[in-house]
């Protein structure tokens, strides 16, 4: 009691006067901010969020200048996104506040005022006393036209609704938006993100290196899940893909392009097109697995809040230089120095898994990678020569030297994150989208009427409104019309008028 009795106390309408408050109290603020926020949301899909300053500029990556000095890589975590974000949750606020104080003065101003302006009057064909009359059309209203009394006034006005109503509706929304910046909040405060790398058979003890905001605030370390992760199976997939033959004169190029020609495809024997990757994972909890299953790129695994996504794989070779049991390791797509041999060699990636061929048969991959022999110049000038397909179980030669893959090993690499905010973001985030959309396209009609007797007849006076793109206002009048004349008591011809 003493809390509200200090809300009470305070000097609502000296704030609600005050520049600044107007101001966020603004629907032209909410207007600006969010184009603001727009802004924000489109330069961050053209630099890509977290990603590293060295491999930005090694990609070809431009505007190094604005890039450093706006922090372009992560513009989600600047401070004027965060303040912008901020600023606008106090501006909803604010305005749901206002709104909560129009609708409340306008509930009481209508429970006082009991005098209304008819915008309709209909004579009564009913004969019966006022009283009868007036129940007959509240049973008209409720039973044929579907309306619900919400009030009964003093002096006998009524008031029906029907339909979604329209400030419960504008209500919902606006809680469901501040819910959404709820979810931001959690999200900003308490999200964490991490990857893992996991070889087939090992039983790995996941534990984040990353740290969310509100840990590194009070300097807490991240702590091991509750929960182990196996990687029972790495399964890749590829489709054979045709090349096309693009013609290499400008006739025959032209005669293609205008389709006098039709086009050719080569069918090679590496002819290989990523299909798929897929991880069977088991969640093991002690010493039981508690859950099992096979993720790919667009089908997580989710576990106490965590979820784990295909992001990538890795391959490691130990490669033998003829009969030297000292071991090369190294990893496909970087480059290995071989004494001995001039220049570099790198590894393509090693094509294992299963092959979908074109015809429709299924086969199994025998593992193999391209050899790449690269020399750079004195200049900076960097010449790559194919060398050829190397085999598992194969061996190539390059200035006198065998070179063989002695060992194989696959590693699925999994992102994950913990995000409490998800949950709240996506219900309210639909539940303002469905609100926003009935209260927008739905159908809602108040009526207030009430019933008068003058010159010995009975007559309806009748007030309507209509919210919604689909709310028909003649239509109700012509259904009312109709109403009225259909509960009219039929005249007897055989009585003297």
């Amino acid at each position: 009691m003493t809390i509200f009795r200090k809300i009470k106390s305070i000097n609502w309408p000296g704030i609600r006067e005050n520049k600044l408050y107007r101001n966020l109290a603004s629907l032209k603020t909410s207007c600006i901010l969010l184009c603001i926020l727009a802004c924000f949301y489109i330069i961050g899909t053209i630099f890509p969020q977290g990603a590293q300053f060295n491999d930005y500029i090694k990609s070809g990556g431009g505007f190094i200048t604005f890039v450093i000095f706006f922090d372009l890589l992560n513009i989600f975590n600047t401070p004027a996104f965060l303040i912008i974000a901020l600023v606008l949750f106090i501006n909803l606020a604010i305005c749901t506040f206002e709104r909560f104080l129009t609708l409340w003065s306008r509930s009481k101003a209508a429970a006082a005022d009991w005098q209304f302006t008819p915008s309709y009057t209909f004579p009564l064909d009913i004969k019966h006393e006022l009283k009868s009359a007036e129940e007959s059309v509240k049973e008209i209203f409720k039973k044929e036209l579907r309306f619900k009394e919400k009030a009964c006034q003093t002096y006998g006005i009524y008031t029906m609704e029907k339909g979604w109503s329209y400030r419960w509706l504008t209500w919902i929304y606006h809680i469901a938006i501040l819910f959404c910046f709820l979810g931001f909040l959690m999200t900003y405060l308490f999200s964490f993100e991490d990857e893992i790398a996991l070889y087939p058979g090992e039983v790995t003890v996941i534990k984040p290196t990353a740290a969310s905001r509100w840990n590194k605030s009070w300097g807490n370390k991240s702590q091991p899940l509750g929960f182990k992760l196996e990687l029972a199976e790495f399964i890749t997939e590829y489709n054979q893909l045709p090349k096309l033959e693009y013609p290499a004169d400008k006739l025959s190029r032209l005669a293609f392009a205008m389709g006098w020609k039709d086009p050719k495809y080569t069918l090679k024997e590496e002819s290989y097109f990523p299909k798929d990757w897929k991880s069977r994972l088991k969640v093991i909890k002690g010493k039981r697995t508690v859950l099992e299953k096979t993720i790919e790129v667009n089908d997580p695994l989710s576990y106490q809040d965590i979820t784990f996504y295909q992001a990538a794989y890795k391959q490691n070779l130990k490669i033998q230089i003829d009969d030297n049991p000292i071991l090369f390791e190294t990893e496909t797509g970087k480059e290995l120095i071989i004494p001995g041999v001039d220049g570099m060699l790198k590894f393509d990636t090693m094509m294992t898994g299963t092959l979908f061929k074109k015809e429709g048969g299924i086969e199994k991959i025998r593992p193999f990678t391209e050899v790449t022999l690269v020399k750079k110049e004195g200049s900076g000038k960097t010449e790559a020569e194919n060398i050829g397909k190397l085999e598992q179980d194969g061996a190539i030669y390059i200035d006198n030297k065998r070179i063989s893959i002695k060992e194989f090993k696959e590693a699925s690499i999994l992102s994950y994150r913990y995000d409490p905010g998800v949950p709240l973001l996506w219900w309210s985030g639909v539940v303002v989208l469905l609100a926003m959309s009935l209260r927008v396209f739905g159908a809602w009609y108040r009526i207030t009427y009430r019933i008068e007797e003058k010159d010995g007849a009975s007559y309806l006076l009748l007030k309507v409104n209509t919210k919604g793109l689909i709310a028909d206002h003649e239509r109700l009048i012509k259904k009312v019309k109709h109403a009225l004349i259909s509960a009219a008591e039929p005249i007897d011809h055989d009585t003297p008028v």
